[in-house]
């Protein structure tokens, strides 16, 4: 009796976990649902709070679903997006990196990306990620300082403007042994071998000079990723020893620019005038075609095209007159974890030159090295070295010879960030022109301290 007992209660259970089961799966399902549901409000809430400003409260909210919703753009943006504005670049950067493997063409996520990589530190990546989307010359020669001055715009284009600028005014006192790039030999020889004595205006010498400059450009972001930039500078030195050397240049651009995750183009026209001892000298126009990839987050390509045309004021110096194409390669390497980069550019290029000019039409090329670092938060340095080659290609009457010169420069300095955008910066620099003709054969040294504002 107990086992019929036994053998009922069993069937009883068996019959108890069927019709338990419909019932457990059922629950299962809307349980499952429900939290589906429940996390996809969640993320919803997310967005409305990063849209708020309160990244804090989204991080809060966000952060418990990354195992189950890693991999879904608009969690990972949000989560990203988060974690940077509250203080967590490592991990910001992290995520952007994943997203940036799925869609490389996230033109936002690299703006945010060179914040996280500023955040911690990583000035050289930070840079090459701004300059795929935010571009703007004369910037100041610190890396750490070049990528602050992207990060404020970034900062702008994250909070939705559509219009941003950048600006910067310096101030430099120096010494110059050459103002004038002036033969230091004398006497020189001419056709036949004949010696000429040269009188002292016409040689080297040295003179002390002040230097202002200042500059910006403004950039208004269209739809489709296009975007319009104007901009301009302007440079004087007035010397103190040797008035006829003083100088002036006013340089102005415009055009539109377009980017495209790791491509970032620019299509432009630009003009200017220099001015020499308070006289107009030259003018120039032409346009310019730039383009920058993005190749990884620590490497850059560069090309550029450019095509101008000089016009000299003073009518005794119109047969100078040329027009100058010339095409750059660059290759930019982020080194030492984002303390430092690296860069080489190759240069070459031809002059048309105006049928009286001397020397007929030139062609040239050259290489050019660029190092900088970032030792502190506030300690960076720089330094550049250049050679050109240069070869004219009609025999000087003068001299009987067709003239070849070979030009090196090179510069180093050191950086000291102040406060709000002020930074010191004492430079050298030198320059070298060696010429079968002796008439433009010169050296220069140019060591200077300058002051400057970036805004």
């Amino acid at each position: 009796m107990s086992i019929e007992f036994d053998a009922n209660r069993q069937g009883d259970d068996v019959l108890r976990r069927i019709w338990r089961a419909p019932l457990i799966v059922f629950l299962f399902l809307g349980l499952t649902t429900g939290s589906v549901t429940a996390r996809a409000d969640e993320v919803a809430d997310a967005e409305a709070l990063v849209r708020a400003g309160k990244f804090q409260e989204a991080y809060k909210l966000l952060e418990p679903l990354e195992e189950t919703k890693a991999g879904d753009l608009k969690f990972d943006y949000l989560l990203a997006r988060a974690a940077l504005e509250t203080g967590n670049p490592s991990k910001a950067s992290f995520i952007y990196e994943r997203i940036l493997a799925i869609e490389p063409n996230f033109v936002g996520v690299r703006v945010e990306m060179g914040r996280a990589y500023l955040a911690l530190g990583d000035y050289a990546r930070a840079k090459l990620e701004f300059e795929t989307v935010i571009r703007i010359p004369n910037l100041p020669p610190d890396i750490r300082q070049q990528a602050e001055a992207y990060g404020k715009l970034a900062d702008q284009y994250s909070k939705g403007k559509k219009t941003v600028a950048y600006g910067y005014m310096e101030y430099g006192y120096g010494y110059d042994s050459n103002p004038l790039s002036a033969v230091a030999r004398n006497p020189i020889t001419i056709s036949g071998g004949f010696p000429v004595d040269l009188p002292i205006s016409s040689l080297a010498r040295s003179s002390n000079y002040n230097a202002v400059s200042l500059g910006g450009e403004v950039i208004h972001s269209l739809s489709g990723g296009f975007s319009l930039y104007a901009g301009g500078d302007a440079r004087a030195r007035f010397y103190n020893q040797l008035d006829q050397a003083n100088n002036m240049s006013v340089d102005l651009r415009t055009g539109v620019g377009f980017n495209s995750g790791k491509h970032n183009i620019r299509l432009g026209v630009l003009g200017g005038r220099y001015d020499l001892d308070h006289n107009l000298f030259r003018k120039s126009f032409g346009g310019n075609a730039d383009y920058r990839l993005l190749l990884n987050d620590t490497t850059q390509l560069t090309a550029n095209i450019t095509a101008i045309r000089f016009k000299f004021e003073n009518e005794l110096l119109r047969a100078n007159d040329y027009d100058l194409y010339s095409g750059l390669l660059g290759f930019t390497k982020s080194i030492a974890g984002g303390r430092a980069i690296v860069g080489l550019n190759a240069v070459g290029g031809y002059e048309t030159a105006d049928p009286r000019r001397q020397d007929g039409d030139k062609r040239f090329g050259g290489a050019r090295l660029i190092l900088q670092a970032a030792f502190t938060e506030r300690i960076g340095s720089f330094v550049t070295l250049g050679a050109t080659w240069n070869e004219y290609l009609l025999e000087n009457a003068l001299f009987g010879e067709q003239r070849r010169d070979v030009f090196y420069d090179a510069t180093a300095g050191v950086t000291v960030g102040i406060k709000s955008g002020w930074s010191v910066r004492p430079q050298v620099s030198y320059y070298k022109n060696v010429s079968n003709i002796d008439l433009y054969t010169y050296d220069r040294t140019d060591v200077s301290f300058n002051i400057r504002k970036d805004f």
